[in-house]
Formats: structure tokens, sequence, C-alpha cells
């Protein structure tokens, strides 16, 4: 029983069920406030310095932010597909399983928050931690690109990473160290069965090069001139006394022993 199993023994009867969905209300609520002046989303960010100053909201409000983008159309597509990605994770793992890796986002984007108080954080890395989950428990899953082509999650996922990697490797280090810290209750989760995956499909490499370089020995090596089965296949291959020796060389052996005689 890992430590997941652990907890969920024991605090899995509190757990929110269907958390996405209220999550989701919350954002659109908060759009809503935001077209229509009512909400200020500056005051929404997760902001350390500001949470100091007495403004605690904003350690639960950063959930509540929007898709960064302006369409409602792509809003609604961004929410159902979060909406989508998250029932089949509830589904997976069970209510409690969900909240707790919702919860460890939260924990790992406050700590980012508190490592480098200057940066207004979002629950983008949130989002993505949840997108990499599904994608790594349904790679397989297709998703309809612009309602017409069919791909699958795994690839849009490769992309994602992607743009993470550059974002990573082009951003100052303390946006790295947040990337990094930000991604924490991923690597709880899968951490360990991709660190065995990794190591799996090394010693299948490993014995596929030991295969291949098996497969290319010599089975047959004649004693006399050093021929081989490989070198040259057209020959034949006896054995006297537990050494090859082959046709060629048993014909001038051959030859040679009848010569006498004559």
């Amino acid at each position: 029983m890992n430590w997941i199993d652990k907890l969920e023994k024991r605090f899995g009867g509190i757990a929110i069920q269907n958390l996405a969905l209220y999550l989701i209300v919350g954002q659109v609520f908060v759009f809503a406030g935001i077209h229509f002046g009512r909400i200020d989303i500056n005051l929404l960010y997760l902001n350390i310095p500001s949470v100091l100053n007495g403004q605690v909201w904003r350690l639960f409000s950063f959930l509540f932010i929007p898709p960064a983008t302006f369409s409602p159309i792509f809003l609604a597509f961004a929410w159902y597909i979060f909406w989508m990605i998250s029932q089949a994770l509830e589904a997976q793992w069970g209510a409690f399983k969900y909240n707790l890796f919702i919860l460890l986002a939260v924990i790992f984007t406050v700590l980012a928050a508190i490592l480098f108080p200057g940066y207004n954080l979002t629950n983008h890395y949130i989002s993505l931690t949840v997108f990499f989950a599904f994608a790594t428990l349904y790679p397989n899953f297709e998703f309809m690109l612009f309602f017409i082509l069919p791909v699958k999650v795994k690839w849009l996922a490769y992309i994602s990473l992607g743009f993470l990697v550059l974002a990573f490797m082009g951003g100052p280090w303390a946006a790295r160290v947040i990337i990094l810290v930000s991604l924490g209750n991923y690597a709880l989760f899968f951490g360990k069965d991709l660190f065995e995956q990794m190591k799996y499909k090394k010693r299948r490499v490993e014995h596929h090069k030991k295969v291949e370089a098996l497969a290319e020995e010599a089975f047959h090596t004649c004693k006399s001139c050093g021929a081989t089965d490989k070198s040259n296949p057209e020959r034949e291959f006896r054995y006297q006394d537990g050494e090859g020796i082959c046709s060629v060389c048993l014909e001038k052996e051959s030859v040679g022993e009848s010569s006498p005689a004559q």
C-alpha cells in the first residue's frame, strides 16, 4: 500500500465529489464578473506579499481565474475539456485521489509563490498537470482537432511538454524553478511509474542489442582458415574432435591425405 492509498484509507470520506464542476462554475462566475466590470482580475492572482497584507483570499481565488482567452467559444471548449478529463480521472482514481491531486497542485503552486513572491501565479500549471495525468492514463484517447482531425491525446501532451521545455529553457531561473515546483503533484503521482517504465524500456533496448549481437556472431568457425558461416555462408562445416572445419579445408585435407598413396 503506497502513501496515497494510506491517505485514502484514513481521509477518503471527506472528498468532494465532482470537484472539477465547482471549479468550472466558479470560473464562469468570475469570467462574467470580469466581463461586466464587477471583478478586478488583478485581485485574484496568487501573490504572497498581497496575502501577507491581508488579501488571504488570493490563496484560493487564483483557482477561479478563467483560461487566458477572451473568446467565449474557446472558453466553453476549454471548460468542457477540463470537465471531461477530470471526470475520467475521478472515475479512474476515485474522488479522494482526484481531490488530493488538485490539493497537491495548489500546495505546490503556493510554495512556488512563496519562493518567488514577485510573481503573480494563476492556475495554469494545475490545469496542465490534470491534462498530463489524463494523457498518461489514456494516451490513445482521441480528440477531434478543429472538430475534424482525430489526434491522440499523447501527441497533444508531447506538444504541450515541448512548449513547456521551451519556456523552461528560455525563461529566467526563477521561472524554471516555478515550473518544476508547480509540476510536483504530477511527479508524486506518476514519477515512480514513469521511472520504472524508463528502466524497463532501457532493459528492452539492451536486450534487443544483445540479441542482435548474438545474431551477428558466427555459429561455425573453421579451425584451419578462420572462415565462418557469416563470412562464407556457401561453405559447409563439419566437426572433428569438437573443432569446426569448413568444406574447403576439409577437401584440401582429403586431397593431401590421398596424394602420398598415388
